[in-house]
This record gives C-alpha cells, sequence and structure tokens, in this order.
C-alpha cells in the first residue's frame, strides 16, 4: 500500500512538474481565464468528492505555473438520470464553457452534444464513464477499464468463496455502461465456474438497496456472498449482512471507497472493495484540457486502475481517504 500511495503522489508531482518545467514563466500581464465544468450523471453522492479534489487541485498547480486562472465547477442530476444529464451538458455549451469533462452514461445520448461542443471550440473529455460503442467523439477517456476491472473482482470473489455456490450481485442503475462492462467482466469469470449468481437492480438510493439485499438473502439462506459493481450497493452489505446477524457467513466485496465500505472492512462485514482512484479521474482531465487549450497538445486516455482495498491495506486508505485522496 506505500508502494502504492507513494506511486500515487508521485504521478500528481510529475505532471505538476511538467506543467512547472516545460511552460515559460508568466508574465505580469492580465491573467488568461478558463472556464471548466465537470457534468457527471449524478451530483451528490460522495464518491464525486476526491474526483473534484483532483480537478481543483490541477487547476491551482496550473494556475500558479502558469500565471492563469483556471476555475472548476462540478454540476449533475441529483440522482442517475441521461435526460437531464444532457440537458445540463447543453446549457454548459450555451453558457460558453472552456472546456468540459464529463461522464458519458450512454452509449447514444450525448453523441450530439459532444459534436456540438466540439465544433464549437469547446473540448470535451470524458471521465469516469465512457461511451464504448467508439462512435463518441470526445477527444480522450481518464478512467477504470470496467471490463478488465469485473475481472478483477470476479477472480477475487473465486478466491474467497470457492468454484461454487449461490451469489448474488447488485447493479443500481440499469443500461449504465461503465456498471453493465464491470457486470460484463465478472461474469466472464464466474461463468468458467459452478458459482451460481443473480443480478439485482438494487438502485442508488440506499434503503433500497439494504431491502433488496435483505430480502433475496431471507429468500435464499444457503447463499454464499453479496457483490455489487457500485458504491451504494457496497455500501448497503454492511448494514444488511449487521442487520440479518450474518458476519462471518455471508461474503461481501464491491466498488469504490466510500467511507461506509471502509468502515464495514475494519469491522469485518465487507472483505474487498475495489479502488478506481477517482482522485486521477478528476486531475488528468484538467490538465488534458489546459495543455488542449493553450498549447494544442491532444489529451490521452489514462487508465486510472482496479486496486483491491481489504483488511490488509483499509487503513492506509483511510487516512488518504479523509485527505480527499482516494
Amino acid at each position: 500500500m506505500k508502494r502504492r500511495t507513494l506511486a500515487l503522489v508521485l504521478a500528481v508531482a510529475l505532471v505538476a512538474g511538467v506543467v512547472l518545467s516545460g511552460f515559460a514563466v508568466a508574465s505580469a500581464q492580465e491573467k488568461e481565464t478558463y472556464n471548466f465544468v465537470i457534468i457527471t450523471h449524478s451530483a451528490t453522492i460522495p464518491f464525486w468528492v476526491p474526483l473534484v479534489k483532483g480537478a481543483q487541485d490541477a487547476a491551482r498547480a496550473i494556475s500558479l505555473a502558469e500565471g492563469v486562472e483556471i476555475n472548476v465547477r462540478h454540476m449533475g442530476p441529483h440522482l442517475f438520470n441521461v435526460e437531464e444529464q444532457v440537458s445540463i451538458f447543453e446549457n454548459a455549451i450555451q453558457s460558453g464553457v472552456d472546456g468540459i469533462i464529463a461522464t458519458l452514461p450512454d452509449l447514444n445520448a450525448f453523441d450530439a452534444p459532444v459534436a456540438n461542443a466540439l465544433a464549437r471550440g469547446i473540448p470535451v473529455i470524458a471521465t469516469n464513464t465512457d461511451d464504448t460503442s467508439g462512435d463518441n467523439p470526445r477527444l480522450a477517456y481518464v478512467g477504470q477499464r470496467d471490463i478488465t476491472a469485473g475481472n478483477v473482482m470476479g477472480q477475487k470473489i473465486v478466491e474467497l468463496i470457492g468454484t461454487s455456490g449461490k451469489i448474488a450481485i447488485g447493479l443500481e442503475d440499469l443500461g449504465h455502461p461503465s456498471l453493465q462492462d464491470r457486470l460484463t467482466g465478472v461474469k466472464q469469470i464466474l461463468d468458467q465456474t459452478d458459482i451460481q449468481y443473480e443480478i439485482l437492480h438494487t438502485t442508488a438510493d440506499l434503503t433500497v438497496a439494504v431491502s433488496t439485499f435483505e430480502s433475496w438473502l431471507l429468500a435464499n439462506p444457503d447463499a454464499k456472498g453479496i457483490f455489487s459493481v457500485d458504491q451504494t450497493g457496497t455500501t448497503a452489505h454492511g448494514t444488511v449482512i449487521r442487520n440479518l446477524g450474518l458476519k462471518g457467513q455471508i461474503v461481501s466485496g464491491g466498488w469504490d471507497l466510500a467511507p461506509a465500505t471502509l468502515q464495514n472492512i475494519i469491522d469485518g462485514y465487507t472483505q474487498f472493495t475495489i479502488d478506481q482512484t477517482p482522485y486521477l479521474q478528476g486531475y488528468y482531465p484538467v490538465v488534458g484540457l489546459y495543455l488542449y487549450l493553450k498549447y494544442g497538445i491532444a489529451p490521452s486516455d489514462v487508465d486510472t486502475g482496479a486496486t483491491i482495498v481489504d483488511a490488509s491495506n483499509v487503513h492506509d486508505v483511510i487516512a488518504l481517504s479523509q485527505a480527499g485522496y482516494r
């Protein structure tokens, strides 16, 4: 974990160092201003905190190094809503922002808005959730490779419960491409075993997620585990297992570093979660937008990884999470 922490710090420092060493010292002239927006498919869940911090840290580092002013705002629907997110995206274009960082949680809905932005000279970088159809003209994607990350989860499930048994896998947003790709990756591994799995629509509402998992476990007393490919469902696991008195009998694993999930790992209710490093999903897009607008340097795709967090490294991760980096 210490190596992982050091690697993250060095990665951030390296990017900042390139900005500092590669650009000329700002003159005393009036500062150039860049207004960037982050538009996510929901805006209220705690997952976005490190992503927004990463974007703000990058904006601050570049502003200091270049003598410019970069402003970053975060917006999006309260909960997952593609139509509302598209409307917010289009309004951002009309407002004349300089660059857009956006999740693209639909394979068709964002093609025209992104093309419209680019036609108006507004670069768009996808973050966290990509349009994997190949038809969207966004300039780059910064985020996890979801099918590969799903493979990581599938392998961890087999490691923990063996090659047979019954489990449930929760999915909060039906049709969400990243979640579906994670699920595809999990199934690729499980389909090579005798594990029986049922897919549950748990929604982004924590109360509904808890109720859904509890009902399933009560109906399946022979189950070996509950798993989720999203943050809300993973957070629900601890409450479910605690309520039903199933600690030590049911294996739990999922996604992201919500404080409740990390505490559930410490308390023994959840065995693992997968980190996608959202801090970098905010940091690198801001760097990419600025370099593109200022110097014409095309942004590149960045894989932010799939790291297992469990009892062996959770305390180190909590320290970074509390500081807003994980």
